[in-house]
């Protein structure tokens, strides 16, 4: 336990558990640390911005799952302002699914839930010079040495 070893007081102890206990059993809590991904070739980056979570990113052999925002540069004709996804991607085949999508009235993921969608859905190439391209190369790039092509 890495609580263990970080202090002999007990309040210490005590806060290091509640910390972990936080973290770990109500992950929800924690924040993410949104990262962007910068396109200029994108003529998509001209309506938003695109970032990823690298504290959501997991791996599972040859798949990476991994949470995605896109802020809006203006509020489309729904209201939404930003999505978060959460996409899983196939590092060897370029493919990607999303496992659940939510799109929301203020920017960065917050406001209003405009529409979500919770199911997983079908596998499809990632085409080049789209946005799923960039999230897949940043997001198979964070375990660069565990592809085999």
């Amino acid at each position: 336990m890495p609580c263990a070893y970080t202090s002999r007081f007990i309040r210490a102890r005590a806060f290091c558990y509640a910390f972990s206990l936080i973290v770990f059993v109500f992950p929800g809590l924690a924040r993410a640390e949104w990262a962007p991904i910068i396109r200029d070739s994108d003529v998509a980056s001209r309506r938003f911005s695109l970032f990823v979570d690298p504290n959501s990113i997991v791996r599972r052999g040859e798949q990476v799952t991994v949470r995605v925002l896109l802020n809006m540069r203006e509020k489309t004709e729904e209201g939404v302002a930003s999505v978060i996804a959460i996409d899983e991607y196939d590092c060897v085949r370029d493919l990607m699914r999303s496992k659940s999508i939510a799109s929301y009235a203020e920017r960065g993921g917050k406001g209003r839930v405009i529409r979500e969608y919770k199911s997983l859905g079908p596998w499809v190439p990632v085409e080049p010079g789209k946005i799923n391209e960039a999230v897949l190369q940043n997001v198979c790039d964070f375990y660069p040495n565990w592809w085999s092509e």
